[in-house]
C-alpha cells in the first residue's frame, strides 16, 4: 500500500500514543478531524494498522522476570513449528513467540514472578514436550524498545 507524507505523520503519532483523539491528530497534520478519520479508515482496511494496544506494567503487578527461551525443535517436528508458536501463546506467561534462524527454531518471550516460577515453567510446560529437543534460557536484566516509528517509517517511504 502507497502511503503518503501525510499517513506517514498520522501513522508516527499514533506510534508514540494510540489513545490520540481523530481532533489531537488533525491539529498535529493540519486536516480536518473527518479527513483524518477518513485516512485512519483506510489504513485500517488495508491492515497496515493491526490494532491498537495498551502498554500494560506487567512488572508492577509482581510479574518482574522476564527470559527468553531459545528453543531447538526436534528433527521430526521442524515442519509443526507454527502449530507450535500458536499453542504456546496458551500458556498465560507467554508474550511471544518468534520463528528464527540459526542453531535455534524459536525465541519465546516469557514473564514470570521468580526464578522459581520460571523453573517450573519451564520443566512443566515446555521441556517435557516431545517436539523440543533442547532450551536455553536467559534472563532479561534490561531491554528497551524504540516506540516512536518516525524515523523507521520514513525508511520504508525511501524506497530505491
Amino acid at each position: 500500500m502507497e502511503i503518503d507524507r501525510t499517513d506517514q505523520r498520522i501513522l508516527a503519532l499514533l506510534s508514540k500514543n494510540a489513545r490520540m483523539t481523530n481532533k489531537e491528530l488533525s491539529y498535529e497534520v493540519g486536516l480536518s478531524a473527518s479527513s483524518v478519520h477518513e485516512r485512519l479508515k483506510r489504513l485500517q482496511e488495508s491492515d497496515l494498522i493491526a490494532g491498537t494496544y495498551t502498554d500494560i506494567r506487567l512488572d508492577r503487578l509482581g510479574l518482574s522476570l522476564k527470559a527468553l527461551l531459545f528453543i531447538q525443535m526436534a528433527e521430526h517436528q521442524k515442519t509443526e513449528l507454527d502449530r507450535f508458536l500458536r499453542e504456546i501463546l496458551k500458556i498465560p506467561e507467554v508474550r511471544a513467540g518468534r520463528m528464527i534462524g540459526g542453531r535455534f527454531d524459536a525465541i519465546v518471550e516469557v514473564v514470570t514472578r521468580d526464578t522459581s516460577h520460571l523453573h517450573r515453567l519451564v520443566v512443566e510446560r515446555f521441556s517435557s514436550r516431545e517436539e523440543i529437543s533442547r532450551i536455553e534460557t536467559s534472563i532479561v536484566f534490561e531491554s528497551v524498545e524504540q516506540r516512536d516509528l518516525a524515523d523507521t517509517l520514513e525508511l520504508a517511504h525511501q524506497r530505491s
